[in-house]
């Protein structure tokens, strides 16, 4: 699961073990300055995007990226499309199938309410994984779309898993896996 943002991009790794689930958890940071140029806005990305993809398994079964927020007008709208098109297609390159996410089906997933905010999503997600640590909700976030990959592809994980998740998880454009389309 990946949450991207120009700032702190949170990244969860699910690793299915003998029945039960590891979790790996991760921040990248990054910084810029809005008078920054369009050179040193494009090696920021991809220095943030390569620093990402570090911590990526080239094994992954399944990618999921949270998507934009369009209803969205901040100031880094365009740098964070930008970086969110260069790790998709960064995970594309290797073959790594992706799911775009829309951050209120995350956020529907984790609460059962799509305007949801992030320390909501963290609580509930907090509650699915009670035994796992993170730092910030980017993290959470990362994680909670992990579980709606994990949950699709049918990886064991350690909640039950309620009407609301299977709900989100239909709202999502799941992408073709060895031939066979995973949209249900």
């Amino acid at each position: 699961g990946i949450d991207p943002s120009l700032t702190s991009t949170g990244l969860a790794v699910l690793t299915a073990r003998e029945g039960r689930v590891d979790t790996a958890l991760r921040t990248v940071a990054s910084t810029g300055k809005s008078t920054d140029t369009w050179a040193m806005r494009s090696a920021r990305l991809t220095r943030l995007r390569n620093d990402l993809m570090r911590h990526v398994p080239r094994t992954t079964a399944l990618a999921v990226i949270e998507g934009p927020s369009y209803g969205s007008a901040t100031p880094g709208q365009h740098d964070s499309a930008w970086f969110r098109g260069k790790v998709y297609d960064a995970l594309t390159s290797l073959g790594i199938p992706v799911a775009v996410c829309p951050p209120k089906t995350r956020a529907k997933w984790a609460t059962d309410n799509g305007n949801a905010g992030k320390s909501d999503v963290a609580v509930g997600v907090s509650r699915l994984w009670p035994v796992v640590e993170w730092r910030g909700d980017d993290q959470a976030d990362a994680l909670a779309l992990a579980s709606m990959g994990a949950q699709h592809i049918g990886m064991p994980v350690p909640y039950l898993i309620l009407e609301r998740h299977k709900l989100a998880i239909s709202k999502v454009e799941w992408p073709t896996i060895n031939g066979y389309s995973q949209n249900r």
